[in-house]
């Protein structure tokens, strides 16, 4: 034998996965913070980073992605909730990018406007069609499991 058995249970499993993930999210933002002070403290371009943020993005929707098709446990909106969800995330981004580059063209709505109303949006509704598979995913193995 190369290993010595493992015994556990399922208190030690659940925190330990815990732990992971709370580790995870805190590398996911260390991650981002390094991102953010090269690109606007050192000033590099995006070309330089764009690795970074390809795998950044890759871990953080890929985790959210599997805790919501898999675990079948994070809330799903209502309606009322995307939308809202929809305005604030559209507000922030359209208030951030006001503070920075200032009020754009009104003939440049489809780089300016567009992807700031439309982003969130596909982001949103994303999320609820993975949480809503996850749900019934969920809900058919229960049933499996009654019969």
């Amino acid at each position: 034998m190369l290993f010595h058995p493992v015994q556990n249970d399922e208190r030690t499993r659940s925190t330990t996965l815990h732990a992971a993930a709370i580790w995870l999210g805190v590398t996911q933002v260390l991650l981002v913070g390094v991102i953010f002070y090269r690109i606007y403290v050192l000033g590099q371009p995006d070309e330089e980073i764009r690795d970074f943020q390809a795998v950044m993005g890759i871990s953080l929707f890929g985790y959210l992605g599997l805790q919501l098709f898999l675990g079948g446990m994070l809330p799903i909106p209502t309606w009322k909730g995307a939308l809202v969800s929809w305005l604030v995330l559209s507000g922030v981004i359209t208030g951030v990018c006001l503070a920075i580059y200032g009020l754009p063209q009104a003939d440049e709505w489809a780089n300016t406007w567009l992807p700031v109303l439309v982003g969130p949006a596909l982001m949103i509704a994303a999320y609820v069609a993975v949480a809503r598979l996850g749900q019934w995913r969920l809900e058919r193995q229960l049933e499996r499991l009654e019969q």
